[in-house]
């Protein structure tokens, strides 16, 4: 492999010519151009404004018989020396690849095999699907790359799945959006359009995650980790208003799950991983999905399922499992932990509010959820903010989430479901506006707080006394319902019920 003694950078401009040297001051036009020249160590500057992608871009065609590669990345960096594609600073470059209409080749954008690649901080529209049938176009194919970052990335306004991690391992997709994506011509309804796609094909595809993502308005699945043979980590992303057909939530599109966290389908399989991947999706947030907001979509095996918070889908949580491989069976989840989790206001009860369904209580680790293992009664008004147009705005200079008071919970609230739900305020929390005194859990410890909380100095668990030390009991070793009560020297009293 060759390696740049120096590295150098390159500059694409919409006023740019490929017959320019690629510098700030003479531009190339098109990223094509820069990425045939880049060693490790490189770095290419995209200047701001909208960039019309035509045919003429696309860097292989012909030697993929199912994908035209419009950026074909195959080179490779190193951990000291990653290739950089990145947004010029201050500005906001637009991929536009309407112009892409391929009848015989599905599209992939960014088609990925490298590894120590950097790409960060531009927009991808317009994305098209132009083949009639099953099929699929792609902005950010994975395809055998290792240790890539895709960070602070637009995907929106088109036909295609935003990002697709299909074989690789420890990629890290940081801070991107992938919304307002739908296929109305492929298979005449929503096409698989999700917003972001974990597929590993591979038992060595391991380490790859999905951060501070959101995903909305997209035809199909926000989040879809079906058939994979090696586990991913969701975690701090956002889903919702998935699975329906574009500016309206009353037609239907695709499947429309907020998280679909694995499965294999329920016809034959010849082959399953061993051992069935864990996914893991936690600190998450799923709204007014289509269909499902945390979804184990028929999976061999349990998942892990902590401090999310769903509002509004019509199950917040289906831990739907098939019995095995060979049995397409639909039977209760089994092997799930499901814990620290608030659910709110399930749309379609059925008679019944649908927070938790299908699941085999007594096969899976169930703790300190508002919804079970028993319900806490958790009502609108436990929340700061009910308007989801929250969820929709700016990112941060840096690019991670906007703050949201959006499923927040009060004050009060944090009281009654402590360590619960995808915003817990994991630093120290100010009791100082509290007068009468009230107990309150922090991991695992309960302590009294408020004015004369030091005089407190008897503590009962389900009636029988435990230690209290300064006003602190720990309670690391017990689980299940506790009914926790404190009594002060002159006979006042506090209590507080918890699922733990």
């Amino acid at each position: 492999m060759s390696v740049s003694v120096y590295a150098t950078d390159y500059y694409v401009a919409t006023d740019g010519n490929d017959m320019n040297v690629g510098s700030i001051e003479k531009p190339f036009a098109t990223l094509s151009k820069a990425l045939k020249l880049v060693q490790p160590g490189d770095n290419i500057y995209l200047r701001g404004g909208e960039y019309n992608v035509t045919e003429d871009w696309i860097m292989d065609k012909s030697g993929n018989k199912t994908y035209a590669k419009v950026f074909d990345i195959k080179q490779k960096g190193s951990p000291s020396s990653p290739i950089c594609v990145i947004g010029y600073e201050n500005e906001r470059p637009v991929l536009n690849m309407e112009q892409i209409k391929l009848t015989d080749r599905r599209v992939a954008v960014f088609y990925i095999a490298g590894s120590y690649w950097r790409f960060k901080n531009f927009e991808v529209v317009g994305t098209q699907v132009a083949i009639k049938g099953h099929t699929q176009s792609e902005v950010f194919r994975i395809e055998g790359g290792n240790n890539n970052i895709l960070e602070n990335i637009d995907v929106h306004d088109g036909m295609a799945i935003g990002f697709y991690l299909v074989k690789g391992m420890n990629n890290l997709v940081l801070n991107c959006d992938a919304h307002d994506n739908y296929d109305g011509y492929s298979e005449g309804d929503s096409g698989n359009v999700d917003g972001f796609g974990g597929h590993a094909n591979k038992e060595t595809s391991t380490g790859n995650i999905f951060r501070g993502c959101r995903a909305w308005n997209n035809g199909d699945d926000g989040f879809d980790l079906i058939n994979c043979y090696a586990s991913y980590i969701i975690e701090y992303c956002w889903s919702f208003r998935n699975g329906y057909k574009p500016h309206s939530i009353e037609s239907s599109g695709g499947n429309g799950a907020g998280f679909k966290s694995g499965g294999y389908g329920m016809g034959d399989i010849k082959k399953v991983p061993n051992p069935i991947p864990q996914h893991t999706v936690r600190y998450c947030l799923a709204y007014y999905n289509r269909q499902q907001g945390f979804y184990s979509n028929h999976h061999l095996g349990g998942l892990i399922f902590e401090n999310n918070t769903a509002y509004k889908n019509p199950s917040n949580y289906n831990m739907l499992n098939r019995k095995s491989s060979n049995e397409a069976v639909d039977v209760p989840g089994y092997g799930h932990i499901i814990k620290n989790n608030l659910s709110l206001s399930p749309r379609n009860s059925g008679g019944f509010p649908q927070h938790l369904i299908n699941v085999d209580n007594t096969l899976s680790e169930i703790k300190n959820n508002s919804f079970a293992p028993n319900d806490l009664n958790l009502s609108e008004s436990d929340f700061e903010s009910l308007n989801e147009q929250e969820l929709m705005g700016s990112r941060k200079s840096d690019g991670s989430l906007p703050d949201i008071n959006f499923l927040r919970l009060t004050n009060h609230a944090n009281f009654r479901f402590s360590g619960m739900g995808c915003f817990i305020n994991e630093e120290a929390v100010d009791y100082s506006w509290i007068q009468e005194p009230a107990i309150v859990l922090e991991n695992g410890v309960a302590r009294i707080v408020g004015e004369d909380s030091k005089s407190f100095n008897k503590f009962y668990v389900n009636g029988e006394e435990v230690s209290i030390e300064n006003g602190i009991v720990d309670l690391t070793s017990m689980s299940g319902e506790l009914n926790l009560k404190a009594i002060s020297e002159n006979g006042a009293v506090t209590t507080l019920i918890i699922n733990k």
